[in-house]
């Protein structure tokens, strides 16, 4: 499959970006600091840009099956929203259909249990990054109006890691002191993306 993938230099990125090419992928990437890259593959493409910059994403996506994205944080929280709306539009414009993000569980989607974990999140979020609580809201409402086939995974602290082999999913019951291990978000993603698993919804993922 050809990839496009979006922030594969932070924490679960750089992870991904390793399993995607360990599985045989053809990946193309854009980056803001290609010196970053720890990844070497004749199936890597690098293009050097700003996912808020809609010729650069543009760029990355045509000609590819499918986007996986880990974009965001406390250094950029903007191309949440901005960022993902470019790769949206290029999707659309290139008729590539499949798309899996990943985020925190901080984000609120309705059916959500009420659970004291959930409770405890949002004021935390609200106090440490507001605006990563605003662009990832945003996000996701453009995401889940949109007819793409869409899945958003949603991760508690994210710890450095292999796969456990013991990987909660769905709407579960967690909180701040729970955690997800690298290993296990890159698989977790790399599977819904190989088998068309969570299409329209909003996991949540624990180790």
């Amino acid at each position: 499959m050809k990839i496009a993938m979006f922030g594969v230099t932070g924490t679960v990125g750089s992870v991904l970006l390793d399993s995607a090419l360990a599985a045989g992928h053809d990946v193309r990437i854009l980056v803001r600091s290609p010196e970053k890259l720890t990844a070497r593959s004749p199936f890597l493409s690098v293009t050097e840009g700003d996912a808020c910059d809609a010729a650069a994403v543009d760029g990355v996506v045509a000609g590819t099956d499918a986007v996986l994205s880990s974009l965001g944080g406390f250094r950029g929280p903007e191309s949440l929203s901005i960022g993902t709306a470019a790769i949206m539009d290029s999707m659309a414009r290139h008729s590539v259909r499949r798309i899996v993000i990943m985020q925190g569980f901080h984000l609120h989607m309705d059916g959500d249990p009420r659970n004291v974990g959930k409770r405890l999140i949002g004021p935390i979020m609200k106090t440490v990054g507001p605006a990563i609580v605003h662009h990832a809201a945003v996000m996701a409402t453009a995401v889940a109006e949109s007819d793409l086939d869409w899945t958003i995974v949603r991760a508690p602290r994210v710890v450095a890691g292999d796969p456990t082999g013991h990987l909660r999913t769905g709407r579960l019951k967690i909180g701040p002191w729970s955690t997800v291990t690298t290993g296990d978000v890159a698989a977790f993603m790399l599977d819904c993306l190989d088998n068309g698993r969570y299409v329209g919804a909003a996991p949540m993922i624990a180790s």
